[in-house]
């Protein structure tokens, strides 16, 4: 589907095609972030350019499944409904920011320091709508601070951005544009949102099988919040059916997505649901407070 752009959308390509570098795509919910990645990806590529793609919007992703920061490199037109390579992904373990601020700006420097490694001319990071209030500005501020991009491209209804934007507009290593939406922008209820996570969450363990993991030899990091947000015993998070947790690797590089079925406690012995074939590659099982219990109950064998 051709994407509805303003003229402001077209008359900005002229700019990464000549400089390169890193943008970051910066706007409230329901402003089209997404949308406009797509549109540069599309036609930067159409130009001949190498694209690469954060997509650190953890609550509402479309490059990987929800919880995740996912990566992808693009050198043609891409067909956003049938992605041909799994994007890489890094787990957070949440669908919102708030109360993960360091683990996410970790995974967001983390993938924009990879993705840079496969050397592409314009890097593009898409952004949460976390824009709002004392916190988002600090989010917003310290995650320009750690990547330190070339363009910083404002989406926004009225002047939500400008508490962030007033920080950097009289910085010379920053060029900020303030684009307008694209009036296929719309606002999407609460029950759409979790609909779509749901959705990708289906998608993404469409293909998965229950394997084992020995306890005593993989590390276990992070922990499982009670609804009052006190740390639950090892023992008993480790109990919880359904629970989301990263596979990771030697490299901390997360492997997969899994969610726990069964926890032995005499033999240690973890089962897991996961699209993850190569098991033993699993070096560190990264926990999380996020359940998927309907989902687990329709996929589960």
């Amino acid at each position: 589907m051709e994407i509805s752009a303003p003229k402001e959308w077209f008359g900005f390509l002229d700019v990464p095609e000549e400089e390169k570098g890193i943008a970051i795509l910066l706007g409230a919910t329901d402003t089209g972030k997404s949308t406009l990645a797509q549109f540069l990806i599309s036609h930067l590529c159409r130009r001949g350019l190498k694209v690469g793609l954060v997509d650190a919007d953890i609550g509402q992703s479309f490059l990987g499944p929800p919880a995740t920061i996912g990566l992808s490199v693009f050198k043609s037109h891409p067909d956003w409904e049938v992605i041909l390579s799994p994007p890489e992904i890094f787990f957070v373990g949440s669908t919102t920011p708030e109360g993960y601020f360091p683990i996410h700006l970790k995974g967001v420097k983390r993938m924009v320091d990879k993705v840079s490694s496969y050397g592409p001319d314009v890097i593009l990071v898409d952004t949460t709508g976390f824009v709002l209030g004392e916190a988002g500005k600090e989010l917003k501020r310290r995650k320009i601070d750690l990547i330190l991009p070339r363009f910083i491209l404002a989406l926004q209804k009225d002047d939500e951005l400008e508490p962030i934007l007033g920080q950097y507009k009289e910085n010379a290593l920053y060029k900020i544009f303030r684009l307008p939406l694209s009036e296929q922008v719309r606002a999407k209820s609460m029950e759409e949102r979790r609909t779509n996570r749901t959705n990708k969450f289906r998608h993404y363990f469409k293909y998965s099988a229950v394997q084992e993991l020995t306890i005593e030899e993989v590390q276990i990091e992070g922990e499982v919040l009670d609804p009052n947000g006190a740390p639950l015993p090892l023992d008993w998070a480790l109990k919880m059916n359904s629970l989301l947790i990263g596979l990771k690797d030697e490299n901390d590089d997360t492997l997969a997505l899994g969610l726990i079925k069964n926890y032995f406690q005499e033999k240690k012995a973890l089962r897991v649901f996961t699209p993850l074939k190569e098991i033993q590659k699993v070096k560190t099982v990264q926990l999380s407070s996020l359940r998927l219990l309907l989902l687990y109950e329709d996929e589960s064998p």
